[in-house]
């Protein structure tokens, strides 16, 4: 089965279209989300909608306080008041799909989907150390060959290899071995923060064990006329330009 993985779409609809066109493109078999559907930018309803209707998916940081399943408490103002602005922009049936995600998700082929790790929805994962302590915490009969998260907005890849060594790969003909685990993160559609400012999503080969990292154009100046124009905090607008 080839999965297409999405992540932190953040209410971007023209990113979310081109992607969404790259994948019936690569024909994937089935696609999923990690979360943060809502949020920062100005078409939250066309995203949910969009999930709804093509992809399983996890609960987000975003996705929970839009839905009232969080408080916000440790948002930033400007990323609250875009929840806030997201949530009064959604349709009930969107409003109801985002309440009923789950915080995880077990597929089959080994897989688990969370948005900011196993332990912890919430949680960072930026660094090696802290991939290989969620790794640690996986370890038993039942452990995921992969895990898919998202939350950082930063593609990355962390291997714990048959050895027992974790190390952090290049993207680059990545290869899930037999034996060993991954913990792989797509990247964002909707607000990378690499230094990219390409949409980015993974397609990922549950046979070969083979990921691929795809980066898509997108029409940028026409989402940053829609934050502007909703009325959103302006920065919004102009990280996506330099992808940060």
């Amino acid at each position: 089965m080839r999965l297409a993985v999405v992540s932190d779409i953040h209410s971007n609809g023209d990113a979310l279209e081109a992607v969404a066109r790259e994948i019936d493109r690569q024909g994937v078999d089935r696609v999923i989300h990690a979360g943060d559907l809502v949020g920062y930018n100005a078409e939250p309803e066309a995203c949910v909608r969009w999930a709804r209707e093509n992809a399983a998916g996890v609960v987000g940081n975003h996705d929970a306080v839009v839905s009232g399943k969080s408080s916000g408490e440790f948002f930033h103002a400007p990323a609250l008041l875009a929840a806030q602005w997201s949530a009064e922009h959604i349709s009930p049936d969107s409003m109801a799909y985002l309440a009923g995600l789950p915080e995880s998700l077990r597929l089959p082929e080994g897989i688990l989907l969370v948005h900011g790790a196993p332990s912890d929805p919430d949680r960072y994962l930026f660094l090696l150390e802290d991939a290989e302590e969620e790794i640690d915490m996986l370890s038993g009969v039942s452990s995921p060959r992969v895990v898919f998260f998202g939350h950082t907005h930063v593609p990355a890849a962390f291997v714990r290899r048959k050895d027992g060594s974790t190390v952090s790969v290049p993207l680059e003909g990545l290869q899930i071995g037999e034996g060993e685990t991954a913990m792989l993160n797509p990247g964002s559609v909707g607000q990378p923060r690499d230094r990219n400012p390409l949409a980015s999503f993974l397609v990922f080969d549950t046979r070969t064990g083979e990921a691929s990292w795809i980066r898509v154009p997108y029409d940028v100046r026409s989402c940053q006329r829609k934050v502007r124009d909703a009325g959103l905090p302006r920065f919004f607008a102009a990280r996506l330009a330099d992808g940060t």
